[in-house]
């Protein structure tokens, strides 16, 4: 990865967000509070991936990773979800978080997927 990486991050708890933003510093980072703005970004500008909550008001996490794949087929999507939903197999998603998780941990996962792009 030569230029920053461009992350999408988006949960309704502006804690998490502040978390992460901190966590992927060396990144291109922007943020949405739900699945409404976020599809709105991924509209209008490119990310290399989307760190996306799966519950928020407003809109679910799954139907926003629908759009992004749409949007940016070739886009890394992580879901990060309080609630054990994690499929056994979902093509769609590189990774499933389950909070709480390791900040560290998933900056790793992050890191090592984009390179193998």
């Amino acid at each position: 990865m030569t230029a920053r990486p461009r992350l999408l991050l988006v949960d309704d708890e502006i804690e998490i967000l502040e978390l992460l933003t901190m966590a992927f510093h060396d990144f291109e980072v922007e943020t949405a509070v739900n699945a409404e703005s976020a599809a709105e970004l991924l509209r209008t500008k490119h990310f290399d991936a989307l760190i996306t909550d799966i519950r928020m008001p407003g809109g679910s996490g799954l139907t926003l990773i629908d759009h992004a794949k749409t949007q940016r087929p070739g886009m890394a999507v992580f879901v990060m979800t309080g609630h054990h939903q994690e499929p056994a197999s979902d093509a769609r998603v590189a990774k499933w978080l389950l909070k709480p998780f390791s900040v560290t941990a998933l900056r790793a996962t992050v890191l090592d997927v984009l390179a193998g792009r």
